[in-house]
């Protein structure tokens, strides 16, 4: 055993890159300790066989192993290379090295292929840019990806609206209002339905909803088109339902062609809480006939127990059939329960 991979552990144990003033430094030396010996032996004959100075052979060779899903023997390879063999990586190199980051989430890799894009000829390449910042997202580091997405010379509503996915994804919703202001104030970007979208996503998990509405008041002199494309209309009806405001939230719901599961549950919980078990039993019914909006555990909870409430045999059956056929009755046990007490007691 090397001394490297003696102290490889307890050292690595002890080093925290924010106890060091220069954050650089402290990722070069943990990039040291993770270097494994037996990646030059394991990869040692693969070296032999690659023309040192031939990048295309080296892209090829990385790229089978994508291929064959061996991407963590693709980044192995390129270490290595890049350590021992000063294999010149070209931008076809980065973006299927960090394409494969992005594909298994590794953003360490990905951070020790970015210190090295930093350091080529290639560094400024916007679409490399791109890509780092998708691949942070991808892994999680919502920090690293804004850094990229800072310094990007031209930003598009694509860009901002993938910030913006990222801020919801990762509890951020914040970020996500603050970057729709921004889009529009620094680079006087348009924000389209997407990004109209993830601005109510973030007004529902804050509860800002004066906020939402006070855009959805704003698509509404502008345009009617935007009740048109179903994504955003469904969250505008989701945004009304968590608001409490049924009354907006029906109006908009019975003009959609294809009404979201979610705000299906949540009219059908509104109508069980005013007793209107009628109107929760007619909304499953329609909901039937939509062939891409199919009910699902949550759905089947809420008719049931309007069902069993008005002691409505004929629907209980009906609701029997349709579990059967989604393999649902025989794979939830409160459904199984719910429904075994109506047919019990009827």
């Amino acid at each position: 055993m090397s001394v490297l991979n003696f102290l490889n552990r307890p050292l690595k144990v002890l080093i925290d890159s924010r106890l060091f003033i220069c954050r650089y430094q402290s990722q070069r030396l943990l990039d040291l300790l993770n270097k494994k010996a037996a990646i030059e032996n394991e990869y040692n004959d693969e070296l032999e066989t690659l023309p040192l100075g031939n990048t295309i052979e080296w892209n090829k060779k990385l790229k089978s192993y994508r291929m064959r899903n061996q991407e963590k023997n693709a980044l192995k390879l390129f270490e290595v290379g890049i350590r021992k063999h000063q294999f010149q990586p070209d931008y076809i190199t980065y973006i299927s090295m960090l394409e494969i980051c992005k594909d298994i989430k590794d953003v360490d890799s990905g951070q020790y292929i970015h210190r090295i894009i930093n350091k080529s000829s290639v560094r400024d390449n916007s679409r490399l840019q791109l890509v780092l910042m998708e691949m942070y997202m991808k892994c999680g580091d919502v920090d690293g990806a804004r850094e990229m997405f800072d310094s990007l010379k031209h930003r598009t509503v694509v860009e901002y609206n993938a910030v913006m996915t990222a801020y919801n994804t990762h509890q951020n919703p914040q970020g996500a209002i603050d970057l729709f202001y921004e889009m529009q104030q620094t680079d006087k970007t348009k924000p389209n339905n997407v990004s109209f979208m993830l601005f109510f996503q973030a007004c529902i998990k804050l509860q800002l909803f004066e906020k939402g509405k006070a855009l959805h008041e704003e698509l509404k002199q502008k345009t009617s088109n935007y009740i048109k494309n179903k994504e955003l209309s469904n969250q505008i009806v989701a945004m009304y339902i968590a608001s409490g405001d049924y009354s907006i939230a029906e109006e908009y719901f019975n003009q959609i062609k294809e009404p979201s599961v979610a705000n299906y549950v949540g009219l059908m919980k509104y109508y069980n809480q005013l007793k209107n078990w009628e109107q929760t039993i007619q909304l499953y019914d329609k909901m039937k006939l939509q062939r891409r909006s199919q009910p699902d555990v949550s759905i089947y909870l809420t008719v049931l127990t309007a069902i069993k409430e008005m002691k409505n045999i004929e629907a209980a059956k009906q609701v029997e059939q349709d579990l059967i056929k989604q393999n649902l009755w025989q794979n939830h046990a409160e459904i199984q329960n719910i429904l075994g007490e109506i047919l019990r007691n009827i």
